[in-house]
């Protein structure tokens, strides 16, 4: 991922891109492809397998490799995150937080989640989205007994929910957030936020031509997840599944003309031509994004059953996947040569390892 100076910037509205395979520098035509997934693996790499398979999990939504490392599993149904060690022997679960779809960690090793909370307001019972911290380090890495804070919600929104979380190299964090109120032009619910380290909400800044009702690259609607590039930059990517958004996937990056900074898709298609990456015909349902420490950047469709990848110039150069592999998988997490997929359907968890990385 990449790295520059921080800018103010809690709500980025943004759009994204959809699917194309190559190999070898090669790009496929997405026509002959249609909306069936894809039911091998392509490109000049292939994933092999890891036994054995971790079952037993709840509805698992996210997947996310912490720094120590654990891996930690948010687990839907349960209401629970569920930490394991690298062999899968369960370590524990937290305290309850309501349908959790997302984790991250930062630096400090605290885990940040978004998921729900239930209240009664006037009398009437109400459910929030919300985003929580788990603190770990002061649980001794006891996940079971680590405090969780909720650090926030909006009182004025019920309906917003917080679909994805990833951490900067300062600790700040950025946070999806969606729900059915998109009309506002300056605070709609469709929206990325960032949060400093002590989980406050930046100020809102001015974001010209992105909006809800923006076209290509200027749209942002039903965001689904974010990623960032570790120790790197600022920048992000994200996916989205609004029936407006003409390009699901998105690099956002700031870029600096003369004293002007200001955030853009690092791909466009009149600068880089017709990229896999921006490609519109490539997904149906992208769930979850991550990269790994080469730049390649890894996509989950939900829709298709099925697992992308992308080097860092946006081609194609792996797919595999199908309803024989998955069924509807939400989740990904990269660490150590090794793919981990929250393969949320058949309520496991899935390993693969590059078969040209092992020895």
């Amino acid at each position: 991922m990449i790295r520059k100076s921080i800018h103010t910037l809690p709500y980025v509205l943004i759009a994204a891109g959809m699917f194309v395979l190559s190999a070898c520098g090669d790009t496929f035509d997405t026509a002959d492809l249609g909306t069936t997934p894809p039911q091998d693996t392509y490109g000049d790499t292939s994933y092999v397998l890891q036994q054995p398979i971790w079952t037993g999990f709840s509805e698992p939504s996210d997947v996310h490799l912490g720094r120590e490392p654990f891996v930690y599993v948010a687990e839907r149904a349960a209401n629970q995150i569920t930490m394991l060690d690298l062999a899968g022997t369960r370590i524990g679960s937290s305290g309850s937080i309501l349908r959790p779809t997302a984790i991250s960690q930062d630096y400090r090793l605290d885990l940040l989640v978004c998921g729900e909370f239930d209240t009664t307001i006037g009398g009437t019972a109400a459910t929030f989205g919300a985003v929580f911290r788990i603190k770990l380090v002061d649980a001794g890495h006891n996940i079971a007994a680590a405090r969780i804070e909720r650090v926030y919600f909006d009182p004025l929104n019920p309906d917003r929910r917080f679909t994805g979380v990833s951490v900067l190299a300062n600790n700040s964090y950025y946070v999806t957030r969606t729900g059915p109120n998109n009309s506002s032009l300056v605070d709609p619910d469709d929206a990325v936020m960032l949060f400093d380290k002590d989980d406050m909400p930046r100020p809102r800044v001015e974001w010209p031509g992105l909006s809800v009702d923006g076209t290509g690259l200027a749209t942002l609607t039903v965001p689904t997840s974010i990623t960032t590039f570790p120790r790197i930059s600022t920048d992000f990517v994200f996916t989205q599944m609004g029936e407006k958004s003409l390009f699901r996937t998105q690099w956002v990056t700031q870029r600096t003309t003369g004293d002007v900074t200001q955030w853009e898709s690092y791909y466009t298609p009149a600068r880089d031509g017709d990229l896999d990456f921006l490609r519109i015909s490539l997904y149906e349902r992208p769930e979850d994004v991550t990269v790994d420490d080469a730049g390649n950047i890894y996509v989950i469709d939900a829709g298709l059953d099925s697992l992308f990848r992308f080097n860092p110039s946006g081609f194609i150069t792996q797919a595999f996947g199908g309803p024989d592999q998955f069924l509807n998988p939400e989740g990904v997490a990269f660490f150590d040569r090794t793919l981990y997929i929250a393969d949320t359907g058949n309520d496991r968890v899935l390993r693969y390892v590059l078969s040209t990385d092992l020895e």
